[in-house]
């Protein structure tokens, strides 16, 4: 009577993946895509597709330069505005008393 279970050479037989030899291996996938680009690769879609995949791992990303000025610089920057135009307010003012004064001076 049969048993059951795992038996010697029961199956279907594994596939046996062929390695090309001739195949050129790249330093960076950004290299393999010039190499593509340039015309001295054969393209393969499975690599280019993959090469895709890992230049955003392999290649750090830059940072854009820091442009705003950081929140407490731009409230001293503001507060400074405003303290300025109420200066500019007040010597406008200044001057318009000055001015009333010498008037009233030379009339007098």
């Amino acid at each position: 009577m049969a048993r059951g279970g795992k038996r010697p050479g029961a199956g279907r037989p594994k596939k046996i993946r062929q390695i090309s030899t001739d195949s050129v291996l790249y330093d960076s996938a950004q290299a393999y895509l010039e190499a593509v680009v340039a015309g001295t690769e054969c393209p393969d879609s499975a690599r280019i597709t993959a090469a895709k995949t890992l230049i955003s791992y392999q290649n750090q990303k830059t940072r854009t330069p820091k442009t705003s000025p950081s929140p407490k610089k731009l409230a001293r920057k503001e507060s400074r505005a405003a303290e300025d135009a109420k200066v500019m307010d007040f010597e406008a003012k200044a001057l318009l008393i000055l001015k009333k004064h010498k008037e009233r001076t030379e009339n007098g």
